[in-house]
């Protein structure tokens, strides 16, 4: 199973009971028992969801493998007995995997999200580096902070019965896609921008 870790930027743990454990790419982790909030390896089926105990701008976010016994609990967060460290996120490769999940899984719950310069919303999003919105007619606009360079817009339309319509998701510069401006799917299917 493919998940979604946080780890502090010196690539020790400082959550659970793995606390200090230095984890390096390629290798694989194991311990006897998993029980979610109580042992083993913890991750996030949705990426965004390991915001809630790491910060997108100062921790580090990696792709794992998760095995072994796998236990879930209702806010998507799962702990394993096997874990592989496979790769580093950005910040831009943590939006799009965060888009990919929505789109991929439409029916789970807890998808709506706030944190630190991120904004995850029905209908309208606004936040510094990431803004997802999803609806009918979803609109989101990037808000800067000093010395930012760019930050990520995802829109997700869906009909009146919560089916996929479309999905675009975009880099916001301030060249072609400005800060402070609400972008759209249009009719067509192109993103545009709305008052």
């Amino acid at each position: 199973m493919i998940a979604f870790k946080g780890i502090s930027p010196d690539m020790t743990a400082r959550l659970g009971n793995h606390d200090g454990e230095v984890f390096r790419i390629g290798q694989k982790y194991s311990v006897e028992q998993s029980k979610t909030a109580r042992n083993g390896y913890h991750a996030c089926e949705n990426p965004l969801n390991c915001l809630t105990y790491y910060d997108l701008t100062r921790d580090r976010f990696f792709k794992v493998e998760c095995g072994g016994s796998i236990d879930e609990d209702n806010s998507e967060r799962i702990a394993c007995t096997e874990m592989t460290i496979l790769e580093e996120l950005t910040i831009a490769e943590m939006f799009a995997e965060a888009v990919r999940y929505i789109v991929r899984h439409p029916e789970r719950d807890k998808w709506e999200c706030r944190h630190n310069g991120v904004e995850v919303r029905r209908n309208n999003a606004s936040a510094s580096i990431i803004a997802i919105a999803r609806g009918e007619d979803p609109r989101a606009t990037i808000i800067t902070e000093t010395g930012q360079v760019c930050g990520y817009i995802g829109l997700i339309k869906e009909d009146d019965s919560g089916q996929l319509i479309a999905a675009r998701s975009f880099k916001v510069d301030g060249n072609e896609r400005k800060f402070y401006t609400w972008y759209h799917i249009a009719d067509n299917g192109s993103v545009e921008e709305v008052d």
